[in-house]
């Protein structure tokens, strides 16, 4: 029987046919901190990453290297569990393609769309991207000075393609998507993401989408399916978008997971980048429904990183590397910077300047200096730890007390909804207010009034307390320490006698400056 909430929450599977970058690190970054905070507010999650190994692209780079498709992906997989690692980022399932699970499930999943009318056989005549595995219309792509099409977003070449096909029919579920956005306006984060795909996609009409492929074979074949043509292996967006229900082992003979988390799940998030915000905003919601199967509640649609180039991508050469950074500032330090600077609805200029700058002053500056601060002076004065004294407290302590409850509101708020960037503004703003609350009481004045000194001191640590609780979301083995040094317990409830006779030990600086 459940006894909690639950919480499913995924990132794309990604593409491994380039370099790692530091897109990857933001969407993950996003999910997990999404994630640690409904631990913390007490829901049963449940954490998938992974990566999409099949198409065209994986098997033209493996070839490339003299490879086999399978040893390729093993390589990349391997490559991602490492970044994954080295960035302490800890998840519940890593997502593979080419687990037998996961083929299992999608030639069901074909055979039932087959079953329920949605699938018949055709020929592809079109525009069709390998770099990106997405066939578009002439509408859609860019025709350029030389007489070629290319991709409106990624500026890839489109070949002229004509292939036997099956195609899933678009047009049977096209009133029902329409209706489905317009009654459900906030399934997807970004506004403007929503427009854009009613706009251009669905009032302009669904094409019936192409899901199998005859010019290469590195895929799931549907020899395995009714039908049995092993020339056809299913494309790669039907495959891959129902690595987010093999996962949870939909149609298993244990099938726990998925009734836990999805056909019964209280909540059931995508976290993805808008590039591809189309597949999973309405073919994914498509494909669900065809075979009456729940939707996600909410897909969070996260805007680009900028780079002076523009949009990050291989063939400008401006594509950044995450482990050198993580190697240099510390893993903790760039999940802080990516979670907290970038707002979700708006791209994003990245530079490493910028990077320093913000762990310089929330980290070091601010919540790191406060810290010392309150801590030096607890020890100096009161070696056996302060005591909450109701009866001393001023107005200006009150006021403290009163920010306390303001920042719960403020952070649970824009958390729920999946600002993180405004929910930490908070908390930084708050670190600062517990400064000035330091220069204006001016403790180092009061040595010889202890019952005052006392007060403003344990009000401090009260404050830092509420701040390192959400700090810990994002840096929870550095707030492990803090917690340590303040000898109190993470996630312990809010009380105001838990300073009381808390010895405060803080052994080493946690943010030192970093010098530009």
């Amino acid at each position: 029987m459940k006894t909690k909430k639950t919480f499913y929450i995924t990132t794309p599977i990604y593409y491994p046919s380039g370099n790692l970058h530091i897109g990857h690190v933001l969407t993950t970054t996003l999910a997990w901190v999404y994630r640690n905070y409904k631990k913390m507010l007490g829901y049963d999650t449940f954490f998938s990453v992974g990566i999409d190994e099949h198409g065209q692209k994986i098997q033209k780079k493996a070839l490339s290297l003299n490879l086999e498709p399978k040893k390729y992906v093993d390589n990349e997989a391997q490559k991602f569990i490492d970044l994954w690692n080295l960035l302490q980022i800890d998840y519940d399932y890593f997502s593979r393609t080419t687990n037998e699970e996961h083929e299992r499930i999608v030639n069901l999943v074909f055979n039932k769309m087959l079953e329920k009318g949605y699938i018949y056989k055709g020929y592809y005549e079109g525009l069709y991207s390998v770099d990106d595995e997405e066939f578009l219309t002439i509408s859609q792509a860019l025709k350029k000075d030389d007489g070629n099409f290319y991709h409106p977003i990624s500026g890839h070449l489109l070949k002229e393609i004509k292939e036997e096909s099956y195609f899933f029919k678009m047009s049977k579920l096209e009133k029902w998507i329409k209706e489905f956005f317009l009654s459900n306006p906030n399934f997807l984060s970004n506004k403007s993401t929503t427009k854009e795909l009613l706009n251009n996609f669905i009032n302009k009409g669904l094409e019936d989408l192409s899901i199998t492929r005859v010019s290469f074979d590195w895929g799931i074949k549907i020899s395995k399916t009714n039908i049995k043509e092993p020339q056809h292996v299913i494309y790669v967006w039907l495959d891959a978008l129902f690595s987010y229900l093999s996962t949870l082992n939909y149609s298993e003979e244990d099938d726990s997971l998925y009734e836990k988390y999805w056909a019964n799940g209280d909540e059931r998030i995508h976290v993805l980048g808008k590039e591809i915000a189309r597949f999973h905003a309405i073919y994914w919601p498509i494909f669900l429904k065809s075979l009456d199967l729940n939707l996600p509640t909410k897909e969070i649609i996260h805007s680009w990183i900028i780079t002076p180039e523009g949009k990050m991508s291989k063939s400008k050469g401006n594509v950044i590397e995450p482990i050198p950074l993580i190697k240099k500032y510390g893993a903790e330090e760039i999940k802080y910077f990516f979670a907290t600077q970038i707002n979700i609805d708006n791209d994003f200029s990245y530079s490493e300047e910028m990077l320093i700058n913000v762990l310089n002053a929330d980290l070091s500056n601010n919540f790191g200096n406060l810290l010392n601060r309150v801590a030096k002076m607890v020890n100096q004065s009161f070696p056996n730890g302060t005591k909450f004294d109701q009866e001393n407290i001023l107005e200006i302590d009150k006021k403290i007390f009163e920010k306390i409850e303001t920042l719960k509101k403020n952070f649970d708020f824009e958390m729920s909804n999946y600002y993180i960037d405004k929910a930490f503004k908070y908390v930084v703003e708050f670190s600062s207010n517990l400064n000035e609350y330091i220069d204006k009481t001016e403790p180092w004045k009061l040595k010889n009034d202890l019952t005052r000194l006392n007060v403003v001191l344990n009000t401090l640590l009260l404050g830092i307390y509420q701040i390192a609780s959400y700090f810990s979301i994002i840096l929870p083995s550095k707030m492990s320490k803090v917690f340590a040094f303040l000898n109190v317990k993470n996630n312990q409830k809010f009380s105001f006698d838990m300073f009381d006779n808390k010895k405060i030990v803080v052994t080493e600086i946690l943010f030192p400056r970093i010098a530009k």
